[in-house]
């Protein structure tokens, strides 16, 4: 059991647990706090950070992706950043503004 638990592995599984989570607790207890206020954006684009960030950490461990060439390292984390960054630019400025007009 004490072997298990030195693994790098262990470490990672631990901290995708701990982000699961802060996501838990941020969409559970701050989503309703939010709704009155009118901050859902923020919690929502907290959501979507956290969750890409938990892909980036099981491509590089889990997909052993951490052993690979460096090339390929750097399209993963520029996949990762760009599907992120696109998600959140569409929730904040492109397809949520066109249908709350209609």
């Amino acid at each position: 059991m004490i072997s298990l638990l030195a693994k790098p592995v262990s470490a990672v599984w631990l901290l995708l647990m701990l982000a699961t989570g802060l996501s838990w607790w941020l969409g559970l207890d701050q989503g309703a706090a939010a709704d009155q206020q009118g901050d859902y954006r923020y919690i929502s684009s907290s959501l979507i950070i956290i969750a890409f960030i938990k892909v980036r950490i099981v491509i590089r461990y889990f997909m052993e992706v951490r052993q690979a060439p460096l090339a390929l390292k750097l399209v993963c984390d520029a996949w990762v950043v760009l599907v992120c960054g696109t998600i959140i630019y569409l929730y904040w400025f492109g397809i949520a503004p066109a249908v709350a007009a209609i």
